[in-house]
């Protein structure tokens, strides 16, 4: 089974810094998020994707070239319509497409393994199988309204609102596996002059065919579309340790004061610490009198200034932290700051 993954949009949810690097490379703990989600499906045993991409599409290419520095293979789509939205970067993949079935997720999303584990192995062929977060209640995001069955699965009855009778609301998850007959209903929700991808799912169900519901609520799940959730992904994945290996991680509650030993290249002074979780990467100068963490990642070249302080944050693209300065909750990408709010 394939994965077709949709890394075409602008992410203007970004703010200014969606101009400069296309949102599924902003670094999580460290490591991009496509890359988060990339590794989350070969975990669960997939390990051929179609990335369909669009603004800044060269730069996600140049990252993840064939993919064989994951352990993974990689085809590319330009969608060359993606600002009309996903249906049309999902068809845009259509002729690459070489498998019955094959999942569908969007690129700035990150997942648990287990979760996508659970979908492939209770997908029923030949129909549409979406995750749903049945034990959500705070979160926002669409509406998936699902029955319960005596199968290993749920039926659903419509996105956004009932297609048939019956049906409680809950939350969609951005993961679903297709049917290649799924691009039928794309064509003639086009047709109807729609450019949303669940009026192609809701046509699907009004013409009788089997749309299923999977229940991952045990698992955790991000749709990471703003500052806030950036920020909200990083702590987690700090917490967990999914940093990359050739970091230097310190581990929840843990602190690290300086010097660190010359081999990890990483300049921290005597005189400042390092509060977990946290992962920076080598060649990264920490002043001194300086504390950092917890919640922090600091990709290479980035540099903290003496008797600065920063908590909850995420640093790339040789970002300066200016002496005495105290950041907290922000993304800096070299010298620009963007404030969760």
């Amino acid at each position: 089974m394939e994965a077709v993954i949709l890394a075409a949009g602008k992410g203007e949810r970004m703010g200014v810094l969606s101009k400069f690097i296309p949102k599924p490379l902003i670094p999580i703990a460290n490591r991009p998020m496509l890359e988060h989600l990339i590794l989350a499906y070969k975990k669960a045993g997939i390990s051929d994707f179609i990335i369909v991409t669009g603004h800044l599409g060269n730069q996600i290419r140049n990252q993840l070239r064939d993919g064989s520095r994951l352990g993974v293979s990689i085809r590319y789509k330009r969608s060359q319509n993606y600002e009309l939205g996903p249906i049309r970067s999902l068809l845009a993949a259509e002729s690459e497409i070489s498998t019955d079935d094959f999942f569908v997720s969007p690129a700035d999303f990150i997942i648990d393994p287990r979760a996508i584990q659970t979908i492939k192995k209770r997908h029923i062929r030949r129909g549409v199988t979406v995750a749903a977060d049945i034990g959500s209640s705070s979160r926002a995001g669409t509406t998936v309204y699902t029955c319960p069955t005596d199968q290993k699965y749920g039926r659903v009855s419509g996105f956004c609102e009932p297609v048939l009778k019956g049906g409680e609301p809950h939350l969609c998850v951005s993961l679903l596996i297709c049917n290649t007959s799924i691009f039928q209903y794309i064509y003639k929700a086009l047709e109807n002059g729609s450019n949303i991808l669940l009026d192609a799912l809701n046509l699907l169900i009004r013409h009788g065919q089997l749309v299923c519901f999977i229940d991952i609520s045990k698992n955790f799940w991000f749709d990471v579309d703003t500052i806030s959730d950036i920020l909200h992904a990083n702590e987690f994945t700090l917490k967990k340790g999914l940093t990359p290996q050739n970091n230097f991680y310190v581990k929840n509650l843990k602190q690290v004061g300086g010097p660190l030993k010359k081999k990890l290249k990483i300049d921290l002074d005597k005189t400042s610490t390092i509060s977990g979780p946290a992962v920076l990467e080598p060649n990264c100068h920490i002043g001194p009198g300086s504390r950092v963490g917890p919640f922090v990642s600091l990709t290479r070249e980035c540099e903290i200034a003496s008797g600065a302080m920063v908590q909850n944050s995420l640093l790339f693209g040789n970002a300066v932290v200016e002496e005495n300065n105290h950041l907290s909750n922000v993304v800096l990408y070299k010298n620009l700051l963007l404030q969760c709010i």
